[in-house]
């Protein structure tokens, strides 16, 4: 029988951070089997927090990727300016 591994979600969201009493992004990882029981602990975690708008979930290595791609581009963009 082949095990099942834990994945690594990202939560992101836009709140209240009461450490230094402002609005700011932030967030926290998520360890899950699925992405249906990352949401499930991404909503018991963000009980009781103040936030705006919705919170985006994604697994981290797919983050990771998006933000290499995102460095990688903005370097280029400034070799050509």
């Amino acid at each position: 029988m082949k095990k099942i591994k834990m994945k690594k979600y990202i939560v992101q969201y836009y709140g209240w951070i009461a450490g230094y009493g402002d609005w700011d992004c932030d967030d926290f990882v998520v360890m899950a089997y699925n992405i249906k029981d990352a949401k499930e602990i991404m909503e018991q975690r963000m009980t009781g927090k103040l936030i705006k708008g919705k919170p985006s979930i994604m697994l981290l290595s797919t983050f990771t990727k998006k933000m290499k791609a995102y460095d990688a581009a903005q370097k280029q963009k400034q070799i050509n300016n």
